[in-house]
């Protein structure tokens, strides 16, 4: 079976590409494989240690100053490199003479605690241990070249900064560990572990452009009629796989998982084209454009009776013209999709044999143990006109967990929830979040909850930037747009943020200003401070 990266529920949204991308030399920290030997989870446990890899940016820092410790995520360290070059941290270091510092997750990256990965030495992968070692870190490490300088969290105040998942980390940081980060920005920090997540597509529905969404619907509606209406008819569902290219039939639920996969451009989007994706954009734009803009296949000439078997008018043309476009897209645009639909990718066996080291397997695991975030469409409300087909269901997204890692049990969501879930709060911790973000509804932002008063203690603030001031035009505020920034080349040329942006970054500034002077009036006079 065919599982989508959407369907893993994949967090990050990672820069793609810069004018001028800044490089930092890699250095490394031993750090225990295993910090929780009361844990039976763990077992059998182990005193190995491993390397963690850093980087970090002296430019701004000035004897005294914080250390501003980006989380990496679940992601290789070197994708962050952009916010510790030119995003807020930057701003954050330049205006208090701080280090800033990017550490890498255990088992992404280069920082693996063993050579061969099997689904027995994956165990010691859980945000537990992956916060262990952030602590461990702010209390150990010497950066080269200041080894003359004491920069531990006993010394100098560490703020915490992170997006998404690590986003999440961030805040739990300074929950749990109050004595060793002063306070932490949690962007877009999905602090609530969501088994099945469909409200992941709701801020697409919501603030997508308007035309576009009515078009995925209507679509979604279609297939879904022919495909779970007229459940026996193969002939007419292999007709509706023949029109959108696919010659050889396919498993009903895999086909419109291929369908749902241009779903996963809203997230990329960024107010900083150097960073985002226009492509969410390219999609909206080809499906609702009222004329052919690809030449019909063979099988196009099939949606007129396909229109009228879901009980359609055969001959909207605006319908067609947006199926057909769609189709375009689809064929000539997503480069895996007739290549997927053709390939078997039966991973049954995959979990009796090493696995492979890259992100996407490291946070599927996370996912099947601890977090979630499957994406069905079947458990949609009635009363919504659902984005994904209603034949992708939650043991269908889960499945991978089975096929990859033998697991057959549902993620222990508890194991994040018991910090404080889609309620979490703590002094010195800001929540920020996007308004059209996918992830809102696993945030402390999330729709539907009580409002709360952002304070200097915990601010809690929400990003919302028209559309007439971003450049793909759709109304923004997505996935920790606080984070990045432009470069200095990029200013030049006269480029600059949205002012929403601007005016957040300044507020951040200001209020880890307020953070940092507590700090100082709580330790002054303490070891010469």
């Amino acid at each position: 079976m065919r599982i989508s990266s959407l369907a893993l529920g994949l967090l990050p949204a990672l820069p793609q590409v810069l004018a001028s991308p800044a490089t930092y030399t890699a250095h490394n920290i031993s750090v225990p494989i295993d910090h929780f030997h009361n844990e039976t989870r763990y077992a059998p446990h182990t005193n190995n240690t491993f390397d963690l890899r850093y980087w970090f940016d002296a430019s701004h820092y000035a004897p005294g100053g914080p250390v501003f410790i980006i989380a990496a995520g679940e992601t290789n360290g070197e994708d962050r490199f952009p916010f510790l070059s030119q995003g807020i941290v930057t701003q954050l270091a330049e205006a208090y003479n701080g280090l800033g510092v990017i550490l890498e997750h255990r088992y992404y990256g280069e920082s693996y605690p063993f050579e061969n990965l099997t689904v027995e030495n994956f165990r010691f992968l859980s945000t537990e241990q992956a916060l262990a070692d952030y602590v461990y870190f702010a209390h150990n490490v010497v950066f080269p070249g200041l080894e003359d300088l004491d920069l531990t969290a006993s010394k100098v105040p560490w703020i915490a900064y992170g997006g998404s998942y690590a986003g999440a980390m961030v805040a739990f940081l300074r929950k749990l560990y109050p004595e060793t980060f002063l306070g932490a920005v949690s962007s877009s920090g999905v602090t609530a572990a969501i088994i099945d997540y469909w409200a992941y597509f709701e801020p697409i529905r919501n603030y997508g452009p308007a035309q576009c969404i009515d078009a995925i619907q209507t679509r979604t509606d279609l297939v879904d009629r022919l495909l779970i209406d007229k459940a026996d008819n193969e002939t007419l569902h292999a007709q509706l796989q023949a029109s959108f290219g696919i010659s050889k039939p396919i498993n009903n639920t895999d086909f419109v998982n291929l369908l749902s996969e241009p779903l996963g451009s809203f997230q990329s989007r960024n107010w900083d084209p150097a960073v985002g994706s226009y492509e969410f954009r390219h999609y909206c734009d080809n499906i609702t454009a009222a004329e052919p803009l690809y030449p019909p296949n063979n099988a196009t000439a099939l949606l007129p009776a396909l229109l009228e078997a879901a009980g359609y008018n055969r001959t909207n043309a605006t319908l067609l013209a947006n199926l057909r476009n769609e189709i375009g897209y689809l064929n000539h645009t997503v480069a895996s999709y007739i290549a997927s639909s053709e390939t078997s990718t039966n991973q049954s066996e995959s979990h009796s044999s090493n696995l492979p080291k890259d992100s996407g397997t490291s946070w599927t695991y996370q996912v099947c143990t601890e977090w979630g975030y499957f994406m069905p469409g079947s458990t949609v409300p009635s009363s919504i006109r659902p984005l994904l087909s209603r034949l992708i269901t939650l043991e269908y997204t889960a499945n991978v967990c089975p096929e990859t890692f033998n697991i057959t049990t549902s993620p222990d969501v508890s194991r994040i929830n018991k910090h404080g879930g889609l309620n979490f709060s703590y002094p010195r911790v800001a929540i920020l979040g996007g308004i059209a973000d996918p992830w809102r509804d696993a945030t402390p932002h999330a729709e539907g909850l009580p409002g709360r008063v952002s304070t200097d203690a915990e601010p809690f603030l929400l990003i919302d930037v028209p559309a007439e001031d971003v450049w793909d035009g759709i109304r923004g505020g997505v996935h920790h747009w606080d984070q990045n920034g432009l470069s200095e080349e990029e200013i030049g040329e006269g480029q600059k943020p949205p002012r929403a942006v601007v005016k957040l970054q300044k507020e951040i500034v200001r209020f880890v200003g307020g953070w940092l002077e507590e700090w100082e009036g709580e330790n002054v006079g303490r070891d010469g401070l």
